[in-house]
């Protein structure tokens, strides 16, 4: 049996030119998974997946190139098949209320030291004897320059749960259905949901979009949760 669904949505017409920064919000940053950083494609679908959160369609909706090198991870066998069929209600305002930290961005690049070669440590000599140590021309830290972190005087979700049904989630992880749903308009619609361990599948326009829960454990360590089903 297809991993599809039959569910038609009425999709704006500029739908397709915003793909691109739809695909963006899934993108992972880790670099030691450098395969997740863009889109890539299985089987004539495009995908991109941080491994929190997944979203694809298929690659006759998509006008921007698909450039990943990488052999892409098997993401077909996490898809789970839907099993319902459910339009979600779910007001982007009450969400604001939960915007309760400061929201920082990364500027600038890292640059690795030239003296020790980003390494951190450099070996010195002193008549017959050497010693490795703290590079003293980066401290140690292997860089001559870094990325810092400054405010963006926005706000950013606090440590927050989202309940659906019985399944957990982080809340800055399901608040990204709501700006898919602001980027290609439609409904938010429930697929597939089973056991609170799961991941839980959506449509919304053209796209499916697969989020995973929080572990059990982490729902007693929460500021507040927010029932929405």
């Amino acid at each position: 049996m297809k991993n599809e669904t039959s569910i038609n949505h009425v999709t704006p017409p500029d739908a397709k030119r915003l793909l691109g920064d739809v695909f963006s919000l899934f993108c992972g940053t880790d670099t030691m998974r450098p395969d997740m950083q863009l889109p890539f494609e299985i089987n004539g679908k495009i995908y991109a997946t941080d491994a929190y959160t997944l979203i694809r369609c298929e690659k006759s909706h998509c006008d921007f190139e698909i450039t990943n090198p990488h052999t892409p991870p098997n993401c077909e066998a996490v898809m789970p098949i839907p099993n319902t069929e459910k339009v979600l209600h779910i007001d982007k305002s009450v969400f604001e209320q939960y915007k309760t930290e400061d929201e920082y961005e990364s500027t600038g690049e890292d640059v690795e030291c030239k003296v020790c070669d980003g390494h951190g440590e450099v070996e010195w000599e002193f008549e017959s004897y050497t010693k490795d140590d703290d590079c003293p021309a980066c401290d140690g830290s292997g860089y001559e320059a870094e990325k810092k972190a400054v405010k963006t005087g926005r706000k950013t979700f606090g440590n927050f749960r989202v309940k659906l049904n019985e399944t957990y989630f982080r809340m800055d992880i399901f608040y990204k259905l709501i700006k898919v749903r602001d980027f290609l308009g439609g409904e938010i619609t429930l697929l597939y949901q089973s056991k609170p361990t799961s991941g839980v599948l959506f449509k919304i326009g053209f796209c499916e979009i697969l989020l995973m829960p929080c572990l059990l454990h982490d729902i007693d360590d929460t500021d507040g949760i927010l029932n929405i089903a």
